[in-house]
């Protein structure tokens, strides 16, 4: 789900209102993190990490509908 492009990323950055956490979480899984090393390195637990990413999922796909 976030594996695209630097210029779709950068579009998603602008329009999108991602919280500074979100952004941290997203930047991760790009690099290739699992849920559980992110969990780790923010101090959140893996559950909190999965509700992060589901909220990035939603604020993507509202912009791109």
């Amino acid at each position: 789900m976030f594996d695209f492009s630097y210029n779709e990323y950068q579009y998603f950055m602008e329009r999108c209102p991602f919280t500074d956490e979100e952004i941290e979480i997203l930047n991760m899984k790009r690099r290739g993190k699992s849920n559980i090393y992110i969990s780790v390195e923010l101090h959140i637990s893996e559950r909190t990490v999965t509700r992060r990413l589901q909220s990035i999922q939603n604020k993507i796909l509202k912009e791109i509908s």
